[in-house]
């Protein structure tokens, strides 16, 4: 997980998914046609409430929300009096036949007439079939991957006695049939599908939610001693439901958000990432796992918030603060909207004025204008803030970044949700520091609360991830099907019986790695394919895909870590299938506009009892807004928070909404495509689809943590394509890297512990000279297509693969950033000069990449580059960015030399890999070979391949493709001598109209066809 997102690829800094609006509409009458067969969800959906950082994480706010007194004076869950007359109760036949829906059409029923089914089912003297039939629907809608508004059902039986009393009545009288094995007939057939367990498992859900309502833990208590006696008396077990009751100490029971303690204190004793061998246990893996993963968010944090306090003992607090990891904002102060005189900022909640003091008179930051931070990745939607009142940090406001308005980011204001407040109460229009991390915290947020939910029970594909075993076990659906004959490209495989597979697959136009990587992915429930670069690990993912669509009925789910990727994957998915939907919305491949589901969702009727919790759930919105803005005016600090909560919480509500109307519009496409980042925030969608088969690309560079989020208890079929010998997972801290193997990822741990794993071995991508760098010493298996062999030369050059080595210094920017970053400006000037005269030979944007180890090294080149006009268009970016992606012709700067023997990132196997392997028809390098030679042995052994090849040297050999004569550049100076592309000769060819060109030698950027001639005079092309 990187600290910042990626500019191209990370789909963090976008919404992936249309934040739908809620319909202001009239309530449709039960005889409306159109209603009952739906409407256009954008037809329907005009008015779109405030969207905030979606949590399951609990309560907000816990100074103003653990007072018994002000529990339920502002909860608006309990109908108004005036209206409980006019609530209809729900007929038990109907509510019986209801409850035979599965958990999603049950949902709908029961959600869009809400009102009426609590007063049904919180009435007096309700009997026990009514109860059976109760707790027959909470065990299904509790399933449900609907957090939120499973809080909200539950939250509201939990504060009516009567719901409590009916509880005990009806399991003492349950119990006493139990005994006497008298059972109505009645009761038999409403009581189908519920067992003991079923019912535990409801009034579990309902304990574990309610506890977090402070003022109701004593009503728990009291009743779960109840329940306990009646269960005890038939021999059924209360210690689940006994902890349901009470807090757990588990690490599930930790949140992602930083406390005091966790800023100033030493942090947690972390436990390794076990890599050889299996896990102790479920609770044992989640531990590892869940603590790595938010010490790898916290400790950047704690450590950039002492060196700032270190700061401050030593200086004035005015005095400027460079620091690592944070930024610092001084003398913030937090606004209602009312505070502020735009329009643009009434819609938000709670705003930080980042400038109060010095606005001037039209209250606009002259400083913040300065910064521009919104051409910046700064204060990005989903970042987290810590506010203060101080240095010491004796208190504590954790916010999140909820909306990021580039207008009002100019004019210094961002709007936050605040998350969480420690040893502070008045918080507003009072200077503050906030701390801005420069860890993007999202993804940690979403990966960790999806962990934090997982249970041992329900742990997806728990055998191979947790406990390593090699099993050689054919895919669920597979074992269900008596034949599970399969067929591909007129060939016919047993998918359930390996060894009758054809010996071959040449039939189906495989080679032998790619048939039993094919055969592997097919017949095993968990397998592991291996490829090189440029073996076609996107090929047999297509090919994989092509088999299941044909072969089996059931939903395939593509997930990619970036978008190129997915968008090279889905094109080549539509030659087997249209029933295909690219969720996310950083689609660059015009082939997809029409899959894509934004525009799904232009075509897809809503259901009406969406539409209705829409309409229902809008009208809770708009009337505490209302409330909200009047609070503004007259109510106290406690009030405005409690009436923030709820908007909050009916936010989320809006939001898991939106997650179900997304399941409706994708729920019978057989190919869901998705980044590893939509699918981490978007974790509710993969819930509801239940997909049975999960296909994951590039495997290898994601963190194990995000890869199991992206599973569910429903994965029958899981692939992962990647190669760990290329780029590991990066985290935000290396030791957690280095000393608890945090990257290392899933596909790399199953690969060592000898999971079902397949290689493939021939490429077909690198000429084989350049193939050469990368085996045997990293590749001992790699062997070449006879394609690679046949690839054209590079014009203009006397060999496809150079180094050049030099030893001039490498220098650090200007900039506090780039201090942090190395660049190298020798080298710099020698690639804009080599990439200019390949130019020049005609090579365009599209064949020619710039590639280098670091960040500081690409921003020097790119603005460099502001200098050569030819170059604009040339792609510029670092190694980390550009795996799974190639080029023809690869310029490749290393940055490193120095008389101190560090070359940093070049020591580390995978990142030579990765930088070495993206060329086909060219690789030309430039660095300092004599100390990555003398500092690292797989240099040495590169150094030794290259001058097999006589291809290293201190002079770059350039050959003129007219006159077929070398020009030796020794120095960056030295390509004005061949600025034209040519060399130093006249051109003398002779032209379309019998004259000689007379100019200097040039190459094929400047064909003879643009020179003007008349018999007169020849007018030259310079």
């Amino acid at each position: 997980m990187s600290s910042k997102p990626d500019e191209d690829d990370d789909d963090w800094f976008t919404k992936d998914i249309d934040d739908f609006d809620v319909p202001d509409i009239k309530k449709p009458s039960e005889g409306d046609a159109e209603a009952e067969t739906g409407t256009s969800l954008l037809e329907s959906l005009k008015i779109k409430p405030k969207q905030f950082f979606d949590d399951i994480d609990g309560n907000y706010f816990d100074p103003f929300l653990t007072t018994s007194s002000g529990a339920s004076s502002q909860t608006k869950f309990h109908l108004p009096d005036e209206r409980d007359r006019y609530v209809q109760k729900i007929p038990f036949s109907k509510l019986l036949n209801l409850s035979e829906n599965d958990g999603h059409e049950l949902f709908l029923d029961i959600y869009s007439q809400k009102d009426s089914w609590i007063r049904t089912i919180t009435q007096e003297n309700a009997g026990d079939e009514l109860m059976l039939v109760t707790m027959k629907i909470l065990q299904k809608i509790g399933s449900l991957p609907l957090f939120e508004i499973n809080e909200e059902l539950f939250s509201i039986l939990a504060k009516h006695d009567q719901f409590w009393d009916n509880l005990v009545v009806f399991f003492k009288r349950s119990t006493n049939q139990m005994e006497s094995r008298k059972k109505k007939v009645k009761a038999k057939s409403a009581v189908q599908g519920v067992g003991t367990m079923d019912m535990l498992g409801a009034v579990g859900r309902t304990l574990t939610l309610v506890r977090k309502f402070g003022a109701y833990r004593k009503k728990i208590a009291g009743f779960v001693e109840q329940l306990t006696d009646v269960l005890n008396k038939a021999n059924v077990k209360a210690d689940e439901l006994k902890q349901s009751g009470s807090a757990g100490t588990s690490c599930r029971n930790f949140t992602i958000y930083p406390t005091l303690s966790d800023l100033k204190g030493p942090g947690i004793d972390l436990k390794p990432n076990i890599v050889g061998g299996k896990f102790p246990s479920v609770e044992h893996y989640l531990e590892v796992h869940l603590n790595l993963l938010r010490e790898d968010f916290m400790i950047p944090l704690r450590e950039g918030i002492r060196h700032f306090q270190a700061h401050c003992e030593r200086s004035s607090e005015d005095e400027p603060f460079y620091g690592d990891n944070i930024r610092v904002h001084r003398c913030v102060q937090l606004l209602l909207p009312g505070s502020v005189n735009r329009r643009s900022a009434k819609e938000e909640l709670v705003i930080v004025d980042l400038d109060p003091h010095d606005r001037g008179s039209i209250g606009r930051s002259v400083r913040y204008q300065k910064l521009a931070l919104q051409n910046s990745k700064r204060l990005m939607h989903g970042s987290m803030v810590c506010l203060t009142s101080s240095p010491q940090f004796e208190d504590l406001i954790v916010a999140i970044i909820s909306h990021r308005d580039n207008e009002q980011l100019y004019n210094g204001y961002v709007c936050v949700e605040i998350i969480k407040m420690e040893n502070i109460n008045d918080i507003f229009k009072r200077d503050l520091f906030m701390i801005e991390s420069e860890i993007f915290f999202e993804p940690y947020h979403h990966v960790f609360n999806v962990l934090k939910n997982l249970r041992a029970d329900t742990f997806p594909l728990k055998s191979y991830i947790v406990d390593t075993q090699p099993q050689q076990q054919s895919p669920d659906y597979v074992s269900r099907d008596r034949r599970a004959l399969f067929t591909h490209r007129g060939q016919q495989f047993n998918a359930k019986v390996p060894s009758e597979w054809p010996e071959s697959g040449a039939p189906i136009g495989l080679n032998p790695s790619q048939y039993n990587a094919f055969k592997l992915a097919l017949t095993r429930k968990f397998a592991l394919i291996q490829g090189p670069p440029g073996t076609g690990k996107t090929y047999i993912g297509q090919e994989i895909i092509s088999a299941l669509v044909a072969n089996t009925d059931h939903q395939i789910l593509l997930i990619c870590l970036t978008n190129h990727a997915l968008d090279q994957f889905l094109c080549g998915v539509l030659n087997y299938t249209t029933s295909l939907v690219r969720m996310g919305s950083q689609s660059k491949h015009s082939t997809l506009d029409s899959y894509n589901v934004k525009q799904l969702n232009e075509d897809v009727l809503i259901d009406k009892r969406l539409r209705t919790c829409y309409y229902n759930t809008k009208q809770e919105y708009l009337k505490l807004m209302e409330e909200f803005e009047a609070l503004q005016k007259n109510g106290t600090t406690e009030q405005i928070f409690k009436c923030l909560n709820l908007l909050q919480q009916t936010s989320r509500r809006i939001h898991e909404l939106n997650q179900l109307s997304n399941y409706e519009f994708v729920k019978n496409i057989r190919v869901i495509g998705m980044t590893t980042t939509f699918a981490a925030r978007n974790h509710t969608l993969l819930q509801l689809l239940r997909t049975p088969i999960v296909l994951i690309e590039e495997a290898a560079e994601v963190l194990e943590s995000h890869l199991v989020a992206t599973l569910t208890p429903a994965t029958e079929h899981c692939i992962l394509i990647g190669d760990h010998f290329q780029l590991r997972p990066t985290t935000s801290v290396y030791a957690l890297s280095r000393q608890y193997q945090l990257d290392i990822s899933l596909f790399e741990r199953m690969i060592r512990n000898n999971v079902n794993a397949a290689c493939l071995s021939v490429q077909h991508r690198m000429r084989p000279e350049l193939a050469d760098l990368i085996r045997p010493g990293i590749y001992a298996q790699l062997t070449d297509h006879e394609t690679v062999g046949e690839r054209p030369k590079v014009r203009g050059m006397r060999r496809n693969l150079f180094f050049f080595t030099h030893n001039v210094p490498e220098d650090s920017g200007p900039s506090r950033d780039e201090e942090k970053s190395k660049r190298n400006s020798y080298e710099c000037k020698f690639l804009l000069g080599l990439c200019e005269y390949l130019v020049a030979q005609g090579y365009g944007p599209e064949d020619i990449v710039i590639l280098t180890a670091y960040n500081g090294q690409m921003l020097h080149l790119v603005q460099e580059r502001k200098g050569h006009e030819k170059l604009h268009g040339i792609r510029i970016t670092v190694v980390d960015n550009y795996q799974g992606e190639e080029a023809k012709i690869v310029l490749l700067s290393l940055v490193r030399s120095n008389d101190t023997g560090s070359i940093g990132f070049l020591a580390f196997r995978n990142r030579i890999c990765v930088a070495l392997s993206r060329a086909r028809d060219g690789l030309y390098i430039v660095g300092n070979m004599d100390l990555l030679a003398k500092t690292n042995p797989m240099w040495q052994t590169i150094r030794k391949r290259l001058e097999a090849h006589s291809a290293i040297g201190s002079v770059l050999e350039l050959m003129c493709e007219e006159h077929m004569c070398l020009v030796q550049i020794e120095q960056p100076e030295d390509f004005e001598k061949v600025s034209y592309g040519g060399c130093q000769d006249m051109c003398r060819v002779v032209k379309e109209c019998g004259h000689q060109c007379d100019s200097f030698c040039h190459g094929a950027l400047y064909p003879h066809r643009v020179c003007m001639c008349n018999q007169d005079e020849d007018v030259r092309f310079y």
